[in-house]
């Protein structure tokens, strides 16, 4: 049974898409969401436009989830890249 948690563990990890970016490069303030202020900081060429698209909630702010998905779709670019 150890095994195989421990096998089923490692395959979630090498399942996971290998992002870079992180909340914590970008929230400035600690808050667990990314303002439009806060990201154009990295990105300093996203327009309100793509920020309204990465905040899938449309409550102003990106969370972490809203991040990942934008790398996903292309909206923002890795910053690792």
């Amino acid at each position: 049974m150890r095994r195989a948690a421990v096998g089923a563990m490692l395959v979630a990890l090498f399942a996971a898409p290998a992002f870079a970016i992180t909340l914590s490069d970008i929230d400035t303030d600690g808050d667990s969401l990314v303002s439009y202020a806060e990201i154009t900081v990295n990105y300093p060429d996203l327009t309100e436009e793509v920020f309204t698209e990465i905040d899938a909630s449309g409550d102003g702010f990106a969370d972490e989830a809203e991040l990942t998905a934008a790398v996903e779709a292309g909206l923002i670019e890795d910053m690792a890249d």
